[in-house]
């Protein structure tokens, strides 16, 4: 991880880079500099250099960066940031520039809370790279004056495209839970559009809801309906390539203040990892106030994470939680389902064992056809020789896939996205209880709760576990689930279609437990 802090004029630009020389997670953002400020229109130029390895535009979907700007009051790499909009919306708006690569495009949501860079045509590229970008953000949207000086970060995700599109859920009653269309009638589900759903005790031809009686889940053949405001899949939306990775777990708590950073985000404090050393492959240790976090493994998946701590990191980044019928699009795409199929498509599975290189991102696996990360394998070769703490638990992400790598050996799901099985499970928002059902699909929008002891919180409407209290924040798990499995658990729960977890509410952070976020496209 680089940190650059070059002088432009009166302000300073702080790159935040997150990047590796790995086939996976190789987003680069440098050079990251401030230019002109417009006291009149309220807005400040950011320029910067973005490159990414294996990006695509086909018919079926592409890839992108979601990108949001920060700015803060001093050099001090460690206090808070602030994200702030950009200055328009829409598609290449005023004031923006993609740099010297041509092909490329910008797209700003209508809440300018962040933009998505694209290709802008069909074709594929190995090496991505552009110089000289730019955005122009509206610096009072993140409280600053026309006369302060002001340091920026630029924070980037790979992302990839979910078209619209209907798809099914369930895999004929073969996984658990799965999702039926009647009592007597095993056919999944077929999600049509994001109209309400009605489910009830039908017996064949409908929605019917198959439980796994976890703690307050609705019980099978129970009759409800799924709102027309909860996200079912079927509209468009970006998901993160890869799981929440240690690297930007650290960017993300390195730029939150130290109240917030003491009192809910420490992943190594008694309620998350309660350590600094190396614990089932977790990498990350935190000193200091107000802390400052590093990982000697940033391209890791980051573990540890609570229901509150994911919540926390997709409203600082203006993402939302992934909802369990998302999940499935995600993995299945519009296919047909495959009794007992994995995410790549097959009912075949393969375990990860033997480890070649050192584990600096380029390490590979090189057991045959193994395209996951399951049954609690221990490893042989990379950081395995150290000991224990390094030979279970999560490998990098994307360490399957290659150039040369099909969709199963890869373990990758219909759309491209990776490690949605095994490696972490996924937290995803359930349809298994009422309080999954109120969740409407609103995106974060980049400030966290402020009120003492519960600084640091997501709190976004009508997301999992937001507290009563006005305030407080998202500080329970009530309405999340589990879905995809993790390097701890046995292959039936990475099926597609298992909802053994999907409603099963927990606030622990434990060693197999990860996270990424989504965002919906309202663009055409």
């Amino acid at each position: 991880m680089i940190l650059q802090l070059p002088k432009i004029g009166l302000a300073l630009g702080l790159a935040c880079v997150l990047t590796s020389a790995a086939q996976a997670n190789n987003l680069s953002i440098t050079n990251v500099a401030l230019a002109s400020r417009d006291p009149a229109t309220k807005s400040l130029v950011i320029k910067f250099d973005v490159s990414w390895n294996n990006s695509w535009h086909n018919k079926i979907n592409h890839d992108a960066v979601w990108l949001t700007v920060r700015l803060n009051g001093t050099q001090d790499a460690t206090t808070h940031k602030r994200l702030c909009q950009i200055l328009a919306s829409g598609l290449n708006p005023a004031g923006s520039s993609t740099g010297t690569a041509d092909k490329l495009e910008f797209y700003v949501p209508s809440d300018k809370r962040g933009v998505f860079l694209r290709r802008s045509s069909n074709g594929n590229v190995a090496n991505m790279a552009t110089q000289g970008a730019q955005l122009t953000v509206d610096y009072s949207s993140c409280g600053f004056l026309d006369t302060d000086q002001v340091y920026a970060s630029v924070f980037g995700l790979e992302m990839v495209f979910i078209p619209q599109g209907d798809f099914y859920t369930g895999d004929y009653n073969t996984s658990t839970a799965s999702l039926n269309q009647g009592s007597a009638d095993n056919n999944p589900w077929h999600i049509i559009s994001e109209n309400a759903i009605p489910v009830t005790n039908s017996a064949s031809g409908s929605y019917y809801y198959v439980s796994n009686n976890n703690a307050g889940e609705y019980a099978t053949g129970t009759s409800f309906n799924i709102a027309a405001a909860f996200p079912k899949g079927y509209a468009p939306f970006y998901v993160m390539k890869y799981e929440l990775t240690e690297g930007q777990w650290v960017e993300f708590i390195n730029s939150l203040g130290s109240s917030a950073q003491r009192a809910n985000r420490d992943i190594t404090d008694n309620e998350h990892k309660n350590s600094d050393t190396v614990m089932a492959r977790n990498t990350i240790s935190c000193a200091g106030s107000p802390l400052v976090c590093s990982t000697q493994r940033p391209w890791r998946p980051v573990s540890f994470l609570s229901w509150m701590d994911l919540a926390a990191f997709l409203d600082w980044d203006a993402l939302r939680p992934m909802t369990e019928l998302e999940f499935e699009k995600i993995a299945r795409g519009p296919l047909l389902p495959v009794q007992g199929e994995y995410v790549w498509g097959t009912g075949d599975i393969a375990a990860a064992v033997h480890m070649s290189g050192n584990e600096d991102g380029t390490e590979t696996i090189t057991d045959a056809n193994a395209n996951a990360n399951y049954n609690n394998t221990t490893f042989s070769g990379g950081d395995a020789s150290q000991g224990a703490s390094y030979q279970i638990g999560p490998l990098r992400v994307g360490i399957f896939a290659s150039n040369a790598t099909t969709r199963v050996m890869a373990g990758a799901s219909y759309y491209g996205v990776m490690d949605i099985s095994g490696n972490l499970k996924e937290r995803v928002v359930t349809i298994g209880n009422a309080a999954g059902g109120t969740f409407d699909g609103q995106h974060g929008d980049g400030v966290l709760s402020s009120m003492t002891g519960f600084e640091g919180n997501a709190d976004t409407a009508h997301w999992p576990g937001l507290d009563a209290i006005s305030g407080r924040g998202v500080t329970g798990a009530n309405g999340s689930g589990f879905r995809g499995g993790s390097w701890s658990d046995s292959g039936n729960l990475l099926r597609i279609s298992d909802r053994t977890e999907a409603a099963l509410t927990l606030t622990e952070a434990t060693a197999s437990f990860g996270g990424r976020g989504v965002r919906t496209y309202d663009g055409n």
